[in-house]
C-alpha cells in the first residue's frame, strides 16, 4: 500500500495497487475519492479530504490500514524520517517501513511502542 499526506491541506491518498487510474467520486461525503483502473474499473485507491475531521468515516477501509494512515500522518506531521522513528521505536527500519506501508500486522508490542511514540493515535477510534 502507498500512502502519499499532504501536512498543509490534511489530505490523504492511498493506493492498494499501482496501475493508471481515475479519480471518482465515493460515497454521499464530497470530500471522498475512489481512484479506479483504467482496465477494469476496480478500486485502487481511495482520495480523502480532510482526514482528520473525517477519520471517523473511513470504516471501507480495514484497521490496519487506518492503522498505516495516521502513523504516516503523525510521522510527516513531525517531520522525521522513518529511520528516526524506527529508532525511536527500537526497531529497524524495515520493519517500520512495513507497518507503515500496511504490510505488516502488528503486534500489541508494536501497538504499545507506535503509542509510545504517537501519543495522539486513538487506537480505539482505528479498530
Amino acid at each position: 500500500m502507498y500512502i502519499y499526506y499532504d501536512k498543509d491541506l490534511d489530505y490523504v491518498e492511498v493506493f492498494f495497487k499501482k496501475e493508471e487510474n481515475y479519480l471518482a467520486p465515493f460515497g454521499k461525503n464530497e470530500q471522498f475519492g475512489e481512484f479506479c483502473s483504467e482496465k477494469d474499473d476496480s478500486v485502487v485507491g481511495y482520495s480523502i479530504e480532510s482526514l482528520t475531521e473525517n477519520f471517523d468515516q473511513l470504516d471501507f477501509l480495514t484497521p490496519n490500514q487506518k492503522l498505516s494512515i495516521v502513523i504516516k500522518k503523525y510521522r510527516i506531521q513531525l517531520g522525521k524520517t522513518q529511520q528516526e522513528i524506527a529508532d525511536e521505536m527500537g526497531i529497524k527500519l524495515l520493519p517500520y517501513q512495513r507497518l507503515e506501508s500496511g504490510e505488516n500486522n502488528p503486534t500489541l508490542k508494536t501497538l504499545i511502542k507506535v503509542k509510545a511514540i504517537f501519543p495522539q493515535i486513538e487506537l480505539d477510534k482505528i479498530a
